[in-house]
C-alpha cells in the first residue's frame, strides 16, 4: 500500500514539474513585448497589450504609454532569460508566473537584473494580448539558486 501511495505522489510531482518547464503559447507575447522594449519599437509594444493594460512595476502602476516613455534608444543590449514557475491556461485567458533575468551589456560592462513576474493574457480576435503584468525587481544576491533561466 505504501508503494502505491509513494508511486502516486511521485507521479503527481513529476506532472507538476513537467508543466513548470513548458511555455504556453501566450508566453511568446511577453517575450515579444520585452524584445520590442529593448528595440525601442513603440508601435509593436502597443500591439502586445490590451486597451486596458496595466503594468504593476515595483510598487507603481503604469499604462503602456508610461512604459513607452521610458523606452529610449541606448547603446545597451538587453538579453532576456526566463524560468516558468507555473501557468493556468483556459481557452481565452492564461495566467503565467515566472522568473525573468535580463542581461544588460554595454561595451566591456555587463549586469544581470532579476524579477519575479506574473502576467494575465487574454485572447482577443485570436491573438494573445497582455492585460496585466506584475513585476517585482529582486534585490541583488536574492535570486533563488535552483532557478534555470532559458532564452
Amino acid at each position: 500500500m505504501r508503494n502505491i501511495v509513494f508511486t502516486l505522489m511521485l507521479f503527481v510531482l513529476t506532472i507538476g514539474n513537467a508543466q513548470a518547464q513548458e511555455k504556453p503559447e501566450a508566453f511568446k507575447t511577453i517575450e515579444n513585448l520585452l524584445n520590442y522594449l529593448s528595440d525601442v519599437d513603440h508601435e509593436h509594444m502597443r500591439g502586445t497589450v490590451t486597451e486596458s493594460f496595466l503594468l504593476l512595476e515595483h510598487g507603481e502602476v503604469w499604462t503602456i504609454e508610461d512604459l513607452i516613455k521610458v523606452a529610449k534608444p541606448s547603446d545597451t543590449v538587453r538579453t532576456n532569460y526566463f524560468s516558468i514557475i507555473d501557468f493556468d491556461e483556459k481557452p481565452d485567458l492564461v495566467t503565467i508566473n515566472y522568473w525573468n533575468k535580463a542581461n544588460f551589456a554595454k561595451k566591456n560592462e555587463s549586469q544581470d537584473v532579476y524579477w519575479l513576474e506574473s502576467a494575465i493574457l487574454k485572447k482577443v480576435k485570436g491573438k494573445w494580448l497582455i492585460s496585466q503584468l506584475h513585476s517585482t525587481r529582486l534585490p541583488s544576491g536574492k535570486v533563488p539558486e535552483n532557478v534555470v533561466f532559458k532564452p
